[in-house]
């Protein structure tokens, strides 16, 4: 059996005790779980900074916190999205002979949380759980398009808009201009080597009730076939998210 880290292990026997209990005291808390009342402290004082708890100021009492209950929701949303986006993502790979990623979004960045490549034909390597900054090309821009100014403003500030390639959007006007004709046409394209070079792809959002829940993303190699994807590129991946959406209750 691996090793356990045991201040990460001690935290998450914290966060298991709230399966039986919506609130819990500090003292509750290293009576029950047998821990240093020392070390009980720490972990919650570091859970509650990073939101996993939150603290009653007035009884003292911890309970779940909003980040917790996110990553939950998340967690439940990647599942159902992956059982029925997967058909479709394989449709799309037999139409186009190219790698098609599924991705969800959280924090500025994107989340491969499933990948169809075709077989036995050389593909565009990515991996599942890789994450890539929200600036990335195609598949961030699905992502942020539809998001408030003051939230892109916001993003643009804290995690800026890197040059991957010689190709990279790295003016923020320029940038904006690229989300509003991802709003226009509904989808996002990278024509220019903006992520990776030597590698084109496109993007389209999935939709919930809930609001842009994921994304679909086409990816190439450039010198396979011609720099902007074909009309029937297009017209697959929004039929694909169009009924896929429509699954998710969108």
């Amino acid at each position: 059996m691996p090793s356990l880290v045991s201040a990460v292990d001690r935290a998450i026997q914290i966060l298991k005790a709230f399966e039986a209990k919506d609130e819990y005291s500090l003292t509750e808390l290293y009576n029950l779980l047998g821990l240093n009342k020392s070390t009980t402290h720490d972990i919650l004082n570091t859970l509650c900074q990073h939101r996993f708890l939150l603290r009653n100021k007035e009884t003292r009492k911890y309970r779940l916190g909003p980040t917790l209950i996110r990553l939950g929701h998340l967690a439940h949303e990647q599942i159902d999205v992956r059982r029925i986006a997967r058909p479709f993502m394989e449709d799309l790979m037999r139409q186009t002979a190219k790698s098609v990623l599924l991705g969800t979004y959280y924090n500025g960045r994107i989340t491969i949380v499933d990948k169809v490549d075709p077989v036995g034909e050389l593909h565009v390597s990515a991996v599942v759980g890789q994450q890539i900054p929200f600036s990335a090309g195609s598949f961030g821009r699905v992502f942020v398009a539809w998001k408030s100014e003051a939230e892109i403003d916001e993003l643009i500030s804290k995690q800026g808009l890197t040059a991957f390639t010689p190709s990279s959007i790295v003016d923020p006007a320029l940038y904006k201009k690229e989300l509003a004709k991802v709003r226009e046409q509904g989808y996002a394209i990278d024509e220019r080597e903006e992520y990776l070079l030597g590698v084109k792809a496109i993007s389209a959002p999935l939709c919930s009730p809930q609001g842009i829940t994921a994304a679909i993303t086409i990816v190439g190699f450039t010198s396979r076939s011609q720099n902007e994807p074909s009309q029937a590129t297009i017209a697959a991946i929004i039929r694909a998210v169009t009924e896929i959406s429509k699954q998710l209750g969108a």
